[in-house]
């Protein structure tokens, strides 16, 4: 499914705990009604991508492709992001 939305906000975690699997969890806005809004950006995608910093990329928009996995998380197969915020920067 192809998507398009703004990042609300991205963190990166361990998934499964305890393991050194990171994956980044976006929370979006803006995405099409019934479209998924919790979008997970796994480990292969961020080394693909070194511009997916968490702190750089909340706020600005995105387009991506993303399937459901069989755990029922949307996982996103590629990504790209505007060059601008589309968002105000929270801190300032």
């Amino acid at each position: 499914m192809r998507i398009r939305g703004i990042v609300r906000t991205a963190t990166l975690e361990e998934n499964p705990p305890g393991t050194d699997q990171i994956e980044m969890v976006l929370r979006a806005q803006g995405v099409g009604a019934g479209q998924p809004r919790l979008l997970i950006v796994p480990y292969k995608v961020l080394l693909q991508d070194p511009s997916l910093d968490p702190e750089l990329i909340q706020g600005k928009g995105f387009q991506a492709e993303v399937a459901e996995d069989e755990a029922g998380r949307w996982v996103v197969v590629e990504i790209s992001l505007a060059s601008g915020r589309v968002l105000r920067d929270p801190d300032g």
